[in-house]
């Protein structure tokens, strides 16, 4: 991830508040989630934890498996922002639509 000023920072969060959609590529996989590059802010990526993928709406109970459940490197996902945070500066993002969290 690009380094973001804490202003450049700012007007990120502002600009794509909890609950934004996103879209993008699939960039990394690891056990915990996959690491996504946004379309709409190229120099960020974002964190989709396997608690938060949408597999887990259709069939709560299904265990994911690694890797054959995870999204592949170089696939799209759809998602929202789930939370910003400033120290690490990082983001999260969910497929589950029954979640409003806001974290700062």
């Amino acid at each position: 991830m690009a380094a973001f000023t804490q202003e450049a920072w700012d007007k990120l969060i502002a600009a794509y508040p909890p609950g934004t959609p996103v879209t993008g590529e699939v960039v990394s996989c690891q056990r915990f989630g996959i690491f996504v590059r946004l379309d709409s802010l190229p120099d960020v990526v974002a964190l989709l934890e396997i608690i938060h993928f949408g597999l887990l709406v259709a069939n709560p109970k299904h265990r994911i498996e690694f890797p054959a459940d995870y999204p592949p490197v170089g696939s799209r996902v759809e998602a929202r922002v789930l939370a910003w945070c400033l120290k690490p500066k990082d983001v999260r993002l969910t497929q589950l639509q029954h979640l409003d969290w806001i974290h700062h």
